[in-house]
């Protein structure tokens, strides 16, 4: 059956039914449009569901973006594949932008809980964007109607604000509240991942963490490894959840050193995985989701109360018992619709899986704060839709060993989509032969996060030992402007050729592609830092300023008195900084 309502045409089975509510504005060219949609409960039965299908001219939309695109920024066509939104993965944005960065068409929609597919697709025969979203009706348990409300974004603004605006109505009209961060979210982190992998033990950690704090590391995250003496990398001995004692035998005692070290404690737990080697394997053979042959390891299902409840008691446990200050939860985007996974069972208290995974992780959250009200939580992309900003309090990257492009993507990416959660770069990485200008690129492209660093101290060079320090510094004594100022990143469509950040009289720009001319705010202190390939930067300022450079290492070279008058190159050396002070 279809429906014609307004612009749209909605499908839907023989039972169901839609009726648009109202449709309203918020601002100029921002429109909401509120639907109610019933069913029956045959229809919920069958799960069957509703298409919207709408139309809109394309004249100056080159490039589309979503939360989860990655460097893929180009448009797609009608017959491509739905993406998929829900509690755990995601989030329904998807916007059309032209090569100035600027906003020609996005939408979303209020539901962000539920499982949603959406598309966005040009039409070959007459130049529209064809587009989709398609809502299942057997994820809202005993329920025989819901509201859904469409919004449009046609305002000619930045790409960044448009996603911030939906973040904030999210937040503020939706009330999707995230935490707020705890002020050691914003601390820079030495993780033990691609330094050593499972390769670690209690001496290796302690050691490593007093080399990171002379550095200048607040916190250490341990990977995967403590939990097993198997280095295979996979997943077939997790689920216990106990310290090895090989490697770890007094967890508190080692835990309590490297807070006499000066640093605070996260510890990994891949949160729905079980392997087949684990010891309670037996006892939750049946109460996976979906298997994985090569892996031999299942993923726990949250339906389940004693899923849950096993879980929370494991968290809660660690937190007290080894005095953790936080935790690293990986995999929770396991916990998304996939064809294998398990059918409903009576056993099972909760049928659907994202009201599961929303219960199991509001009882979580809530339990770590009551032990300690400031617990780290670290999650990664792509589990970084609006709810789970209620859980968690550190966000990442997603795994991107030495790709600088797509740390800084991602980077960029999470700011917009995320203002006010502490947002954090994938763990850099080098070897110790890398020239040291090069290792501070990296740093630079994700110096508007906050920075993970996972080179082994012990192994890189003197000179990379140097540059680091320096960098850490920067970003330690600059943390408020470069993380939490008025970020504006440029160029979406070539994943951000700069960006800068502005708080109060000082401005921090960072220079991610030769040859772009960055336009820094006319702030009395501008830092401009040179992640670029060649040693000059083209910068748009007028008024005088004292130029003071500085290369990778921190080491004072050129300085003089400038007068801008519109575009000047400056001889920034590669991966180091300009300080610019304004004459009065």
């Amino acid at each position: 059956m279809e429906q014609i309502l307004d612009i749209f045409k909605i499908s839907f089975a023989k039972g169901q039914a839609a009726e648009l509510l109202g449709k309203t504005s918020r601002g100029e060219n921002v429109e909401l449009y509120k639907f109610r949609l019933s069913w029956s409960p045959e229809n919920a039965e069958a799960n069957d569901t509703f298409t919207f299908e709408w139309y809109y001219p394309i004249v100056d939309d080159l490039y589309r973006w979503t939360p989860t695109c990655g460097e893929r920024r180009y448009l797609f066509p009608n017959w491509c594949g739905y993406e998929t939104s829900t509690l755990s993965m995601g989030a329904p944005i998807c916007s059309h932008y032209n090569g100035a960065g600027r906003n020609r068409y996005t939408w979303s929609v209020d539901e962000c809980a539920k499982t949603v597919r959406y598309k966005s697709g040009v039409r070959e025969e007459d130049g529209t964007l064809e587009n989709k979203l398609q809502v299942d009706v057997r994820q809202f348990t005993n329920q025989f109607e819901t509201e859904l409300t469409l919004y449009f974004d046609t305002r000619d603004v930045a790409l960044h604000q448009t996603i911030s605006d939906i973040a904030a109505w999210w937040t503020d009209d939706l009330g999707i509240r995230p935490i707020v961060p705890p002020d050691t979210a914003y601390d820079p982190v030495y993780s033990f991942w691609y330094s050593y992998h499972q390769m670690i033990s209690d001496k290796s950690v302690e050691e490593e963490c007093r080399r990171a704090k002379a550095l200048g590391f607040d916190i250490c995250i341990v990977d995967d490894g403590w939990q097993t003496d198997d280095t295979g990398r996979g997943y077939a001995y997790c689920g216990d959840w106990e310290p090895t004692k090989n490697k770890f035998p007094d967890m508190k005692a080692h835990v309590k050193a490297v807070h006499d070290i000066g640093m605070k404690y996260v510890l990994w737990f891949s949160v729905p995985l079980m392997g087949i080697h684990a010891k309670r394997y037996e006892e939750f053979k049946d109460m996976f989701l979906r298997w994985y042959d090569y892996g031999n390891h299942g993923v726990l299902d949250p339906r389940y109360k004693k899923v849950r409840e096993f879980l929370l008691s494991v968290y809660k446990n660690a937190l007290t018992e080894w005095d953790l200050d936080g935790l690293k939860l990986d995999f929770i985007d396991e916990w998304r619709p996939d064809d294998r996974n398990a059918p409903y069972s009576p056993e099972m208290d909760i049928p659907v899986l994202s009201d599961a995974v929303d219960v199991f992780m509001t009882q979580l959250i809530t339990a770590l704060r009551e032990i300690r009200p400031d617990v780290l939580i670290e999650f990664r992309q792509n589990y970084i839709g609006p709810n789970m900003r209620k859980y968690g309090n550190m966000f990442r990257v997603s795994d991107c060993p030495y790709d600088y492009t797509k740390n800084r993507v991602g980077i960029c990416d999470l700011r917009m989509l995320m203002p006010g959660s502490a947002v954090h770069s994938d763990m850099l990485m080098w070897r110790g032969d890398m020239p040291a200008h090069l290792a501070a690129v990296q740093i630079i492209h994700v110096m508007f996060g906050v920075l993970q660093y996972s080179a082994r101290l012990d192994q890189i060079s003197a000179e990379q030992q140097v540059m680091s320090k320096f960098w850490l510094r920067f970003l330690k004594e600059h943390k408020d402007l470069l993380l939490n100022g008025e970020f504006t990143p440029y160029d979406p469509h070539m994943l951000y050729s700069w960006a800068k950040s502005t708080k109060g009289n000082a401005c921090a720009v960072g220079v991610f592609l030769s040859g772009k001319c960055v336009k820094p705010d006319a702030a009395d202190t501008i830092y401009i830092a040179n992640g670029g390939s060649c040693d000059q930067v083209l910068v748009d300022l007028c008024g005088s300023y004292d130029v003071n450079m500085f290369d990778c290492f921190g080491t004072m070279g050129a300085a003089s008195r400038t007068s801008f008058d519109g575009v000047k190159a400056l001889n920034i050396p590669v991966g180091g900084l300009a300080v610019l002070t304004k004459v009065r």
